[in-house]
């Protein structure tokens, strides 16, 4: 979605280049795969020995099972080292933590050092979360002094102009994402009998791959919807008020979930409480808990609706692409 949003507004040209995965793409785009160590010789290839800029987006667990990219932070090295390349890197997350009865705890010395060495010569450092931008402004030593920019994700299965009016949904709370993920979004749902009564919810949509998912959940009926396609998924999100995000208030910010909601202005739920205002995110105001549920439906949830829908439109998928656009051509 990026690289088609990159050459619709700004005619730049995306290729791919794959490191970890022989896994063949149908997407019209120049791929490459090539083990990390030659990382260096594969993008000078596409250039044909002219300089150039990378744009990295880092999951450390999506790059490896222990989530310690320390192969691509050797492969990244020799890119820099060679000078014909600038360096830009998306954190989608940093490290984990744990206790020591946790893998994450094991591995999470590791993933920093992987991610600090990353960090410490990238051109342009853009992250989803203040937490993640704090650590990466305290943490590194960087090449360049250019500030870490924040942007939390975009949405994953399109984005809408305007979101649909409130009296035009459905009194329902769709549950969509991977199977794990709506496992545990009905683990702390159950525990919210309270919360989902006082929403006035009459039904909860389950949308993702099929799994045993239940038929019913503190009396109120789920539907199931199966997986979709984004077009058909983007519209029950348009027509449904409420949408569960089943991560902590701290990690919406790089929730694809969370994103998707808020760009169709279907407002995010969660199962905890939480103080303040995290990454723009304020509970009450465009994301709703046990705590606020029942003010904010009496109030009104079109505020709700809107000002998620708001929050979302400050880094949508356009702003992405621009601020990479920016950085791109200056780069050549």
């Amino acid at each position: 979605m990026l690289a088609q949003e990159l050459k619709a507004a700004f005619e730049i040209d995306t290729a791919f280049v794959v490191l970890n995965s022989n896994e063949a793409c149908s997407l019209p785009y120049s791929m490459i795969h090539c083990p990390p160590a030659q990382l260096l010789e594969t993008c000078l290839s596409m250039t044909e020995g002219r300089p150039g800029a990378l744009l990295v987006h880092l999951s450390g667990y999506g790059y490896s099972a222990d989530g310690a990219p320390t192969l691509l932070a050797d492969a990244l090295a020799s890119v820099r080292k060679d000078c014909r390349f600038r360096v830009a890197v998306y954190f989608h997350e940093l490290f984990a933590t744990g206790m020591p009865w946790r893998s994450a705890f094991w591995h999470s010395r590791r993933q920093r050092n992987a991610v600090r060495r990353i960090a410490e010569g990238c051109d342009l450092l853009v992250t989803s979360s203040r937490y993640h931008a704090d650590w990466l402004e305290g943490e590194p030593v960087r090449q360049s002094a250019a500030p870490i920019q924040l942007l939390p994700v975009f949405s994953a299965v399109g984005e809408t102009p305007a979101p649909t009016p409130v009296p035009r949904r459905k009194p329902q709370i769709t549950v969509f994402g991977l199977v794990g993920t709506r496992q545990n979004a009905y683990k702390k749902m159950a525990f919210r009998a309270g919360m989902l009564h006082d929403l006035g919810i009459k039904e909860i949509l389950d949308i993702g791959p099929e799994f045993n998912a239940p038929r019913e959940l503190n009396g109120i009926p789920v539907r199931r919807a199966g997986a979709l396609a984004a077009p058909d998924l983007a519209d029950l999100l348009s027509h449904s008020i409420f949408g569960f995000a089943p991560h902590d208030p701290p990690s919406l910010a790089k929730s694809s979930i969370c994103a998707a909601y808020c760009a169709h202005g279907t407002i995010p739920v969660v199962a905890s409480t939480f103080p303040g205002e995290i990454d723009g995110l304020a509970d009450g105001m465009n994301i709703l808990s046990p705590r606020t549920a029942k003010g904010a439906r009496e109030a009104g949830l079109e505020r709700c609706s809107n000002a998620a829908w708001r929050w979302y439109s400050g880094h949508n998928l356009r702003t992405h692409a621009t601020r990479y656009a920016a950085w791109l051509m200056r780069a050549e």
